[in-house]
């Protein structure tokens, strides 16, 4: 089975009252159903105060970070077209195509 790294950038409602509270929960619920030998490698948690409370994230890192989600989607979108396109390419090029063009060859 192939092993996926995962990057995930989330804000939600959690049923707890500090950041690590809502760190162990949220670290729970990504490994409770799962093999051993899954890692959670970075886990970085805190509390979404409301408006005019600003994130703890500066405000360019915060722009890299939606700047990044957008290229990385960007780049899974080019990846998938190359994809298909390489799957059309194999399809095309099936032998039983290719026994259709030989036959035709040897005809003329």
């Amino acid at each position: 089975m192939p092993r996926y790294e995962i990057v995930a950038h989330v804000t939600r409602e959690l049923p707890c009252e500090s950041a690590e509270e809502a760190a162990a929960l949220v670290r729970h619920l990504v490994l409770e159903k799962t093999d051993e030998g899954n890692d959670l490698l970075h886990l970085a948690i805190w509390r979404q105060d409301p408006p005019p409370a600003a994130s703890p994230l500066p405000s360019p890192l915060r722009q890299k970070l939606v700047d990044f989600f957008v290229g990385l989607e960007r780049c899974a979108g080019e990846a998938e077209e190359a994809f298909r396109g390489r799957v059309e390419a194999i399809l095309a090029a099936s032998p039983e195509a290719g026994e259709k063009e030989g036959v035709k060859g040897a005809l003329r």
